[in-house]
């Protein structure tokens, strides 16, 4: 073989080694996503969802993909998170809408007390809506360069309450100073009567023993944690005094980068993530409720006279909080249905 036909020969195989590592379907180059979230190491969240997503991305990739986990703020603030994961600061992170609630107004539909019937309903409604065209992903999540992989709605916050009142009734909750999270939530305890208390969790325990609250609308499983249990005397069942949404996202950018097996393994993991993790946190929150039960609290039982009563003020909450958005630009009303047709067809 004279020096020509040698030249062209090894021509032609580094074209084909140059081609296939170019080609992810040739060369499966390994691709390693910065996992960032703003919880402690070892939190429910992350045990629940980011492990199990993560873990099943690697599955599905056949190791193509791992992560690296950065846990508590490691690489930014919680309320900062959405914007850089859209900067690829973070790739693939935990973000709560709410928190940058100016720049993610609409999410909180799903928030609203009362709008859906129990954890799964509510995740894979929010999902509908904020996937494949949905209206939170057009007007919401891609503007701000973002693509939710997972979405998940915590249990829906109950009533629980410290103080010695024998609350039999609506009625009963009028004038008691109850913690809560802000926003709708705040809303929706006046129109009830209640008397809302804006705090930070780590200060609630105090305050409940030394009666300066009567009580707190949290989730049973986040009042186990912070062991709760002993100072509480009665509680709700089965009500839905608004919650709170979160997701993991990738920035869309980072997300067109990668090759079309891990940008299809990432929507996969994510779409079955959340219906397995709102199951896992549903039946964390009824281990979480009989525990404190065991601990003395009693269960509220109103009537239905009553729950008739909590209904309007929820309704009367939603129409608020639809007018609010709407009278700020931003396409409040068709949210709202969008989101409660996707509750409906999820029942």
């Amino acid at each position: 073989m004279n020096f020509h036909s040698r030249f062209l020969a090894c021509a032609s195989v580094g074209a084909v080694l140059l081609a296939a590592s170019a080609s992810p379907g040739l060369a499966q180059e390994k691709i390693t996503l910065r996992l960032a979230d703003s919880l402690p190491s070892g939190h429910v969240i992350h045990e629940l969802v980011g492990k199990p997503f993560s873990e099943l991305v690697t599955k599905l990739t056949n190791s193509q993909v791992t992560f690296q986990h950065f846990p508590a703020e490691q690489l930014g603030k919680a309320k900062d998170m959405a914007q850089l994961t859209a900067l690829g600061v973070a790739d693939v992170s935990y973000i709560v809408p709410s928190y940058s609630s100016d720049k993610f107004p609409l999410t909180a539909v799903a928030e609203l007390p009362g709008i859906f019937d129990n954890e799964c309903q509510g995740s894979l409604a929010f999902y509908k809506v904020s996937h494949n065209g949905g209206i939170l992903e057009t007007k919401e999540f891609a503007p701000n360069q973002l693509r939710p992989l997972v979405t998940l709605a915590l249990p829906a916050y109950q009533v629980q309450l410290a103080t010695s009142r024998d609350v039999k009734t609506a009625k009963d909750l009028e004038g008691l100073k109850i913690r809560t999270t802000g926003g709708a939530m705040d809303l929706m305890m006046r129109s009830i009567g209640g008397v809302p208390v804006r705090m930070a969790a780590p200060e609630i325990y105090e305050s409940l023993t030394r009666g300066t609250l009567d009580g707190l609308i949290f989730s049973y499983q986040s009042s186990a944690s912070y062991d709760f249990g002993k100072i509480l005397k009665s509680g709700t069942e089965g009500l839905n005094f608004g919650t709170a949404i979160f997701t993991y996202s990738i920035g869309e950018l980072k997300f067109k980068s990668l090759p079309e097996n891990v940008r299809k393994a990432l929507v996969e993991a994510g779409e079955q993530t959340t219906r397995e993790a709102c199951k896992r946190f549903e039946d964390g929150e009824k281990a979480a409720a009989d525990k404190i039960k065991s601990q003395g609290m009693k269960v509220i039982n109103f009537s239905a006279d009553d729950k008739k009563v909590f209904d309007t003020a929820f309704k009367s909450v939603a129409q608020d909080w639809v007018k609010d958005v709407d009278k700020r630009g931003k396409p409040g009303t068709d949210v709202f249905k969008a989101f409660t047709e996707a509750l409906a067809a999820t029942h």
